[in-house]
């Protein structure tokens, strides 16, 4: 057994280091800050500037936010198809379309393609299914035995005359159709 052993003093309090009250580091025209401390910060991504989330950030005196942080939070809340982003322009939040991830179709020829950029649906793609022998109308995908409908502009004004004998074109025409069907054995 060893002689000289000390033993601990459990009897003494514990000594806390002195500390003081945090002071909130403000930040100068130029962005620097007034002195060493952590802050409240909203990130983004430096490239997309897409909304990564909040942070607590620690800035040095005289040095400024890291790149992708701001002190400003998202006042916008997203939305189906929808991401937060920064607007550099106008140094604000903003909303953007999101279909990353899901299933666009090209309207030429029904090709798939995984879109994994923030923004709207690229021209010439949709979100509609493509199915076999489809044909894009312009709005949704149709079987080639579908009509495309043509627009066409009517004219301004047509004469009464013109319309009476259209009409007597279309009686004669349903006649006919009529006395041909009758004649049709079943």
């Amino acid at each position: 057994m060893l002689k000289n052993t000390i033993k601990p003093d459990n009897t003494r309090p514990m000594l806390k280091p002195e500390t003081k009250p945090v002071q909130p580091v403000s930040f100068d025209q130029d962005g620097f800050a007034s002195h060493d401390g952590v802050v409240p910060c909203f990130c983004h991504d430096t490239r997309t500037l897409e909304y990564i989330g909040k942070a607590e950030m620690w800035v040095s005196k005289d040095c400024g936010l890291p790149a992708g942080a701001v002190q400003d939070a998202p006042k916008v809340r997203p939305a189906k198809n929808k991401a937060i982003i920064r607007n550099k322009a106008d140094q604000c939040w903003a909303l953007i379309e999101d279909y990353r991830k899901m299933i666009a179709y090209q309207t030429s020829d029904g090709a798939a393609r995984v879109l994994d950029t923030l923004g709207p649906i690229p021209e010439g793609f949709t979100l509609l299914p493509y199915f076999e022998g489809a044909v894009w109308n312009g709005k949704k995908w149709i079987t080639e035995a579908q009509p495309i409908p043509l627009v066409l502009d009517p004219p301004a004004a047509i004469a009464d005359d013109q319309l009476l004998a259209l009409n007597e074109k279309i009686e004669r025409l349903e006649g006919l159709l009529a006395q041909v069907l009758s004649e049709t054995p079943a």
